[in-house]
């Protein structure tokens, strides 16, 4: 049975205390999303990320901060996540912290795409809600980021940064907010991205910081594996392979050969098992860059040459054919169809 994408309670607690103390109203949060006394106060319950990430988007427009999400984010600390916190600050190295980041998420929230690679001297961590319809999502996504960069500097160095981070949605309007963002992070942000992620140093990563408690390591690995929120597992190949996809558009070449490493099997048993399920690479490559030209496009993007490379496309011409192959119109003019929409709206 599928199960209801959630969130844990005790992470819509910690948003909604930091709402209230930036002066926000916490009743009306209450009421308007049902957030009863009984619910906030039992930590075996959870919440569902559609409401969840609408709650969060109503605070930020609450408190007329478009920053929110990445202002709480900055100001967390490792306790702030209970067992999660403590267990990614205790690690070894930054690799193995976001390795256990990737691991044990779900003992966070449910339907949700992490995942940890490496090559070419660089590590990228990337994360992304699973249901593309869940839209706008910025403050998460910003507050998620953010909090990760702030865990790593409480766990390893006071003065650590990333070496860039992506972000899936557009750049904030007002142009102080967009730098802003930055200089939180403290490294430079691109918007507009095919995923949101942290792009680090690999050897930094592996740099080892400390020798870990072992018995510690074990019994918080062991309650954070009972504590993981359900949720129904990818049972098809297609599945699997749109979750690589996800994770690694616009970041590396998608090949056949790297997909099946990754899930473990060869390149002729990955192709005859998406060839059993209908479908190829081919196809839901195309079928995940549609989906993601069509929102940038929706909402707002840079240039069509940048969405091209976001999209992993040589140049603006293989975009702008792929696009005309799928929707029988280029995409110039379906961004110029959602321009007028958002004007007349």
């Amino acid at each position: 049975m599928t199960q209801v994408a959630s969130v844990r309670v005790s992470i819509v607690r910690a948003v909604l205390d930091e709402f209230v103390r930036r002066g926000g109203d916490g009743a009306l949060i209450r009421r308007r999303y049902g957030l009863q006394p009984e619910i906030l106060n039992d930590p075996a319950i959870t919440v569902p990320i559609t409401r969840y990430v609408a709650m969060f988007e109503d605070m930020a427009a609450l408190v007329a901060d478009p920053l929110f999400g990445a202002r709480i984010g900055s100001a967390l600390r490792p306790a702030d996540l209970g067992p999660v916190g403590l267990l990614i600050s205790r690690s070894s190295s930054i690799h193995v912290a976001l390795r256990r980041m990737t691991d044990y998420f779900n003992s966070l929230q449910s339907a949700t795409q992490s995942h940890l690679s490496e090559s070419d001297g660089y590590m990228l961590w990337t994360y992304r809600l699973e249901d593309s319809a869940i839209w706008p999502r910025r403050q998460d996504t910003e507050f998620t980021l953010t909090s990760l960069v702030q865990l790593l500097r409480a766990g390893f160095r006071s003065n650590w940064k990333p070496y860039a981070v992506h972000f899936e949605h557009a750049a904030p309007e007002d142009e102080r907010d967009a730098a802003e963002l930055p200089r939180l992070l403290g490294a430079p942000v691109r918007f507009n991205a095919a995923t949101n992620g942290l792009l680090l140093d690999a050897a930094d990563a592996h740099a080892v910081y400390r020798h870990e408690d072992r018995d510690m390591v074990e019994v918080l690995e062991r309650y954070l594996a009972e504590l993981a929120v359900p949720f129904r597992p990818m049972e098809t190949w297609r599945e699997r392979v749109l979750a690589l996809i996800a994770s690694g558009l616009g970041q590396k070449n998608i090949r056949l050969d790297r997909l099946a490493a990754d899930l473990g099997v060869t390149p002729r048993s990955l192709q005859r098992r998406l060839a059993d399920e209908g479908t190829s690479l081919r196809i839901l490559l195309n079928e995940h860059r549609a989906e993601i030209a069509a929102r940038h496009l929706q909402t707002g993007v840079g240039s069509i040459a940048s969405l091209a490379e976001m999209l992993g496309y040589a140049d603006g011409t293989a975009f702008w054919r792929a696009h005309k192959r799928w929707i029988g119109e280029p995409p110039s003019a379906r961004r110029a169809a959602a321009r007028e929409a958002r004007r007349k709206g």
